[in-house]
């Protein structure tokens, strides 16, 4: 699609999150929306540098693949969508024209790229962000602390772990986006301990092969 490397697919197969809780990429439309919803909080004037780069709906991840959101919808109920939004500007009678059109063929359902949030939406900081963001400002003294946190056995056994677990060796170099998983394993099993992000990256690069190549039993 325009090689921003998204794939249309309109097959008759409804998709539904486990969570209600979806995981933007924000290199979509989503993107130029949190930029104008932004600044509109601030009180500064919109973006206009890049905010026609890419406009394709909106993008999310799920078990680190990346999905693009779509709606199902009739033609009809499009194109009387759209036109709402226009309806200000111009001085025409919609229902004379919908009301003249062939319903049949109008009423066939079709998949569209969705560009708005919800009205009931609203953005949650995921706290590995709200981690990482602390970590700049605390210095290098979070680093020195979580690279101790796990001896270099363990570091090797978590990673061996992980590239050989099919559901997340996806996720192996992006820690930020794995921990998520194993907060709902360890919810699941009733693990109420605080999981950091940034322990997970600091053990996965220590335990990885390519990155270190000091004996087992050191």
């Amino acid at each position: 699609m325009n090689g921003k490397g998204f794939i249309f697919s309109t097959e008759d197969e409804n998709t539904y999150p486990e969570q209600q809780v979806l995981d933007t990429n924000l290199f979509g439309y989503e993107y130029v929306l949190v930029q104008k919803l932004l600044s509109h909080h601030l009180g500064i004037p919109k973006p206009i540098t890049g905010a026609n780069g890419i406009n394709n709906g909106f993008t999310v991840t799920s078990s680190g693949d990346t999905f693009q959101i779509f709606e199902k919808k009739t033609w009809l109920e499009r194109i009387k969508e759209q036109l709402y939004y226009i309806s200000d500007q111009i001085n025409i009678d919609f229902d004379e024209i919908f009301n003249s059109l062939d319903a049949n063929k109008f009423s066939q359902p079709a998949y569209f790229p969705v560009y708005n949030f919800p009205k009931d939406a609203c953005f949650v900081i995921r706290r590995d962000e709200i981690e990482k963001i602390t970590s700049l400002t605390v210095g290098n003294k979070t680093n020195s602390e979580s690279t101790h946190r796990i001896s270099t056995p363990l570091s090797r056994l978590l990673w061996l772990a992980c590239k050989h677990n099919e559901a997340i060796n996806p996720l192996i170099k992006q820690p930020y986006k794995l921990i998520s998983i194993f907060e709902q394993w360890a919810s699941s099993e009733g693990i109420t301990d605080r999981l950091s992000g940034d322990t997970l990256k600091t053990a996965l690069e220590r335990g990885s092969p390519t990155t270190s190549n000091k004996p087992l039993n050191q």
